[in-house]
């Protein structure tokens, strides 16, 4: 799997393939390959395609890297991330 989300437990605990999509879709539309998106990130190449593939991080340092490399605002994707979290935590409780 996926270490750096697995490891620190910082994502979505099941993926959200939707999410993943509008991720390489920005990622597409700004004309990166993922070997550059990954770099500006500051993560593998393998962790940004586990990204695409809806497992999202929860990790604030991390989404903030991730908004800057999409060229969007953190708040905007935070703002998303955040429900899904609550209906995640009300179903685990």
């Amino acid at each position: 799997m996926h270490a750096f989300l697995v490891q620190s437990a910082e994502h979505l605990p099941i993926p959200v393939p939707e999410l993943g999509d509008q991720i390489r879709l920005r990622r597409i539309t700004l004309g990166m390959n993922i070997r550059r998106a990954a770099s500006l990130t500051g993560i593998k190449r393998s962790n940004w395609l586990a990204i695409e593939a809806g497992l999202i991080p929860t990790n604030e340092r991390l989404l903030r890297a991730l908004a800057s490399t999409l060229e969007i605002r953190y708040d905007l994707l935070a703002s998303v991330i955040a429900p899904l979290e609550a209906h995640f935590a009300d179903v685990e409780a």
